[in-house]
Order: C-alpha cells, then structure tokens, then sequence
C-alpha cells in the first residue's frame, strides 16, 4: 500500500515542479520505502511507496508504458486469476508489481478491467493517445481516493494533506457539509469538507477529459446474482471455502500481522482463522488487539450468570497461543482526537485505535486485520427480516423469532414492541415511518449551532442517511447498509491515521467474492435454530470457542469514563479561555455553557447525547479557527 498523488492540466499549461513535489512531501509519511515522482507535458504523478506484499519489492512507480502513466495506491487478491486471464507465464509473476498487473489489464480490457480485480485499491491512469484521465476505487473504498476540478486542472491524491500543502491550489470549507455535520454528528459519510473537493464513491469509477467528467461503478450490491443449493450443507460449504481464501488472500505479505479482537463472531472468527492458517505455513500471528480493558479491579469480571467479552477474548488468545494488548485509551486521548482536523482525517469516532497503532507500530506490526464489515456482509443479521416473514405470510416463524428477540414469552410487552417496531413499522409508507421510527429520537440534546447556519442550507436539517430506513427486505436493507457511507468513511479515517505508524488495514469480511455471495443468500438462512448468523458459525465450525458474543460492558464503562473525563478537560480548557475565539457557525453563549456543564457522578443517557453534541461543536470550533479567514 501506498500513497498516490496527480494533477492533469488539460490546457497543456506546465505543472510547477517545486509546488508539485511540497504537496507529495505532505504524504511523506505514506512512503516507508521513499518517493517517486514524474512530470509530463501539462501533468505530473507522485508515488509513496510502503512494501507489504512480495511483488511491492518490485513497485516502480510512476508507471509509464507506451502512452499510459500509472500511479497506484493496490493489493490485488486475485493475482493468479488475472494473471491466467493475461497469459502471463508463472516465472514471472513472482516480480510483477501490483500496478504493472492493474496497467495490463487496462490495456487488455479498457475501463472494464476494474471488474476483474479484486483487493483493496485506488489509481489513476492517464492515457496519452486519448487524452483521458481514468480513476479507480475499490468495492467498499478501503484505500481513499480525493479529487479536485477547478477549470482546466484536475487534481488527485489520497489525502487532502497534499491538497492542503499545494501552493496555488484554492481551497474553501464548504459550509453545508458543517451544517449537515453538527445536525447529525453521527451519520458520518466518506465526504469532503473542501467546496471544490469530492471523494471517489466506494466501487466508483471516474474518467476526466477536455469535455468534462463521468462518473459510473464497476460494482454495486443490487447486481449480486441469487445464490442457491438444494443441500444446507452446500452454503455452509461455499461460505467456509470464501471465508478462508478471504483471510489467506490478505496473509500473502512479508511483514507482521496483527488483528482486531472483540469477542464477538466478526473478529473471533479472523483472528481464528488467520492464526491457523498461519500456523500452518510455519508462521504466527504476532498479537491481537481489543478496545476493552484489561481486568482489573476498575474493571472486574461481572459475577456468576453474566458474560464479558474479555473471557472469550481470553480463552482464544489460549487457544491460539496469542498476546492480547487490550485498550488504554484517556480521556487526553479523546480531547487530541476532537483537536485534530477533521477535515482531512474524517469525522468517525474511533479515536480509540489511534492508541491500537501506537502499540502495533512499536511491536513492528505492518498489517491489521479487522472484522469491520461484518454486519454488512458474513455476518448481517435479521434486520429487515421479520417485516420481510410478515409480508410473506409466515407468521409461525415470525412468532418464534420475536420470542426470541424478547427473551421468551414471558415477556409480551417487549414482544409487542419488538413486533411494532421490526416487523410492522418497516412495511409502512415513507410518511407514516418516520413518525413511527425507532430511531427517532425527539428527547436529542438542544442544538449548538447558529441558527442562521441552517437557515442558508435548510436541506440539511432533513438529510439522513438511507440505512436509518427500514424496509421489510433484509436484502435491500442490506444493500443500503453498504451504501451508506459508514464503511468507506472509518477505512478511510484509518488508512489516514495509520499511514503516521507504518500500519496498513485489511478488511477480510468485506471481500468482495464474499459479499456477492452473502447478498445471494435466501431470506430464510439469515435466522435459524433460534439464532441468528447460524451459517457463519457452522462453516467456522469448530475452530470458535463456545459462548461468543460481543458483550462489551466493561468496554462500555471505560468508554464512558473516557468520555466523563474528556468534558472535564474541555471545561478545565474554557475555564482558561482556550474558546474565547468566536466561531460563527456556533451559538457561542450554548457552546460555552455546555462545556461548564460537566456531569457530577455519572453520566446519565441524556448527558451523553449532550456530549455527542458536545464533540461535534468542538471540532467545528477547531474546524473554523484552522481555515476561516476572519479567525485569522
């Protein structure tokens, strides 16, 4: 993995060597293996250049080749089908970089080789005889790719740092992105808070030239073909065979591996998975990680009758002969994360890996294997299904399901709710839903905007994200939590934060032969046996130990403790007039207020909501005093 930047001036106008080459030393710290650029008539490529897999030792980038230059940020899966797809002899794959494979299939296959590879990716290609400009992102977007266009001149890169460090190159914050941020803080998407900037769409593909610029998919979740057997046995079958090949594809590298560990059937089943399959070649996995926190007396197992996730945690580090390193995030931590800019980092809160990456980093660990993604893919679970048993007639089932949901039929009050809310609210027209929606939440924390903000773009103050819909369709519910902007905005925020520890993130649940095959499923496997996710335990099979499940308590305590911690920094902060500088886009009088409002003994449901809030007018404050010419 790398990073890649790149300008095309289709004027012809010459690019400028020295502001080029300030903007790729903003990514120097992609390039644990050093930097390559090149310059053309009217365009210039960077590269920085990280090696994690055997063919990477032969990267040398740019790529030029009769009329094309190519950048690429890659790690192709499937290297030996498109290798056989190219007639490529076996003597020379082993020293075929990942970009000259992507510049062969380009020549091959035009625009539509993007189709054929499979891993993680971004690049872009430019096509002299043409005049064309062709860009590339992976299926869930686990390598970020940004873009610019302003007149004659296009712009990419991997991180907006480059952007930023582009001497000449005009940037504005685009304020209906803040508005739409500090609505809901939570909805967080792959977004650019750059006016003129935009993200390449996960499974986008984008071609630029004279004329303008189109943009299309060469993968979308609605095209996965139904997926169907006569035996059970079958699926369980497929799923344990794509399971493996998804977690070995991403072991094929010459560095430490490390994974994500929380208890719970996602990252169990990786870092399962990935120490057998290691152990078997005659090597280890170096350690796993988990945001829970050790046991201590702070945070003790709960008694007799209750599970943590910390005791499966431990019995697989037993099973596996593996060094966990559980969470030691503060809430100083939480406090440098809201002071980092969020406009090239992203607005996900998940400040807690930052103190993940210190550790690997120290421990010499180049990749980490997460489970995230899971719930979109190997192991989603019954959400749209008991809407979909209701409008199929099948009551019996949808009776045993929802005694299940509420833990047994001695209990028909939660029952009744959970009958309301997942199986007659999602069959609702759009206008009764949202008066009905669990996810409504009419209690929220009063707002800390200006409200002469939302005003100026009152779109936003209805724009959510499609996934908080519920439909009685589990697949369509399915394809609307991929689309949702979640996925691609998290891998992004990492792939950023890790690029300052020498780390890259692997995502083997997000494979994209695995989730054709998982948006293929019928209906009916997604809840079996009174239990949910059945299929993804029983072609794991034996290797989990009993009694998974992500019950993160302890974690949750921490979390909130770092959060309690965290508000007692910020109003220790203004109490010495650290936000003494206006902001306009806040209500400076709620704003300053809010911060002296620190809970005493606990935080309670509705003084987390308004921390949340809290947060997201924190970084906005920040956001303004980095960029807005009158805080200057």
């Amino acid at each position: 993995m790398s990073a890649i930047l790149g300008c095309v001036h289709f004027d012809g106008a010459p690019v400028d060597p020295p502001g080029f080459l300030a903007a790729l030393s903003a990514l120097d710290h992609y390039g644990n293996q050093g930097t390559s650029s090149a310059f053309l008539e009217g365009c210039a490529f960077g590269h920085q250049r990280l090696d994690v897999t055997p063919a990477a030792a032969f990267e040398n980038q740019p790529l030029e080749e009769e009329g094309i230059i190519l950048v690429a940020d890659a790690i192709l899966d499937n290297r030996e089908e498109l290798c056989d797809q190219l007639g490529i002899e076996r003597r020379f794959r082993g020293t075929l970089p990942d970009s000259r494979l992507i510049l062969l299939a380009y020549r091959r296959w035009g625009g539509g080789c993007v189709r054929r590879m499979l891993g993680d990716f971004a690049f872009a290609l430019w096509d002299v005889r043409d005049g064309s400009l062709f860009c590339a992102r992976d299926h869930v977007g686990a390598r970020p790719l940004y873009c610019i266009r302003q007149g004659e001149r296009f712009y990419f890169a991997s991180d907006q740092r480059a952007f930023k460090a582009w001497p000449g190159l005009s940037l504005a914050i685009d304020e209906s992105s803040v508005a739409a941020f500090l609505i809901a803080p939570g909805d967080c998407h792959d977004l650019s808070f750059f006016s003129d900037a935009f993200p390449l769409v996960p499974g986008g593909v984008l071609r630029v030239d004279r004329q303008g610029l189109t943009m299309d998919t060469h993968w979308s979740p609605e095209e996965a073909a139904p997926v169907r057997y006569a035996r059970r046995e079958d699926y369980a079958e497929h799923f344990r065979e794509l399971l493996m090949r998804a977690v070995g594809d991403r072991l094929e590298v010459t560095t430490r591996v490390a994974t994500h560990l929380s208890g719970g059937l996602d990252s169990s089943g990786v870092t399962v998975l990935a120490s057998q399959l290691l152990q078997a070649q005659g090597r280890r996995l170096d350690s796993c990680y988990a945001w829970s926190p050790p046991v201590s007396s702070r945070y003790p197992l709960p008694g007799a009758g209750r599970r943590d996730e910390r005791e499966v945690i431990e019995r697989i580090c037993r099973q596996e002969a593996l060094e966990c390193h559980y969470g030691n995030t503060t809430g100083a931590d939480f406090l440098a994360y809201l002071e980092r800019d969020m406009a090239v980092d992203g607005t996900v809160d998940v400040f807690e890996e930052l103190g993940v990456m210190r550790v690997a980093e120290k421990r010499g660990v180049r990749v980490m294997l997460s489970g995230w993604g899971g719930d979109e893919s190997a192991t989603f679970g019954i959400r749209g299904y008991p809407g979909y048993l209701l409008t199929h007639g099948r009551w019996w089932k949808l009776l045993r399901l929802t005694r299940e949901a509420a833990g047994g039929i001695k209990r028909p009050r939660k029952m009744a709710r959970f009958l309301w809310h997942q199986g007659v609210v999602p069959c609702l027209p759009d206008r009764l839903f949202a008066r009905y929606s669990p996810y409504d939440d009419p209690g929220g924390p009063s707002p800390l905007y200006r409200q002469t903000l939302m005003e100026r773009f009152p779109e936003t103050l209805d724009r959510r994200g499609p996934a908080w819909r519920l439909y009685p369709d589990p697949r369509r519910m399915q394809c609307l939590l991929l689309r949702h902007g979640h996925l691609g905005s998290r891998m992004s925020t990492w792939a950023h934060w890790s690029a300052e520890h020498g780390l890259i993130y692997r995502y083997p649940l997000t494979d994209r032969r695995l989730l054709d095959f998982t948006l293929g499923l019928p209906p009916d496997l997604l809840w079996e046996r009174g239990q949910p996710r059945r299929l993804y335990r029983d072609a794991i099979g034996q290797r989990l130990p009993p009694g998974l499940g992500k019950n993160d308590s302890a974690n949750e305590r921490k979390r909130m403790a770092i959060r309690e911690e965290c508000w007692r920094l910020l109003a220790s902060a203004a109490e010495r007039q650290a936000f003494r500088m206006p902001c306009e886009w806040l209500d400076m009088a709620a704003f300053q207020k809010r911060l002296a409002q620190v809970p005493d003994g606990g935080m309670s449901d509705m003084e987390l909501t308004d921390f949340i809030s809290l947060c997201s007018a924190v970084q906005v404050w920040h956001l303004w005093q980095r960029y807005m010419p009158s805080a200057r």
